[in-house]
């Protein structure tokens, strides 16, 4: 199951995943996703047990890679708006190029 030793690590991964995700709360009043609920409500109570039905959901909803030392994509993320991980790499590389093909302004010359 994910494994967040403090809430710094919860963030950095949520960014990638609950915030972009479809099942995230809409809202701040909003409850939240059902993976994070339910991984706030458990993780701790069964992070000890091997076999135990419980952990062994919880270990499908937010695995851990093969190191053990990072967790992988949330089982049930759906992009928001349909932005994909594609979608977003490539609009950064569309923004590069942009950049590139910017002419800067000669030295000594200024707008205003």
């Amino acid at each position: 199951m994910g494994y967040f030793p403090n809430m710094t690590a919860w963030e950095m991964w949520a960014v990638d995943n609950c915030a972009r995700c479809a099942h995230a709360p809409q809202n701040e009043d909003a409850d939240a996703g059902p993976v994070d609920l339910v991984h706030t409500l458990y993780n701790y109570d069964f992070c000890n047990e091997k076999d135990h039905p419980a952990k062994v959901m919880l270990d499908m909803l937010i695995p851990v890679d093969k190191t053990g030392c990072e967790n992988k994509r949330c089982a049930m993320f759906q992009s928001r708006n349909g932005v994909t991980d594609k979608h977003l790499k490539d609009w950064v590389k569309y923004k590069a190029v942009m950049a590139e093909m910017t002419p800067t302004p000669p030295e000594g010359t200024h707008h205003g």
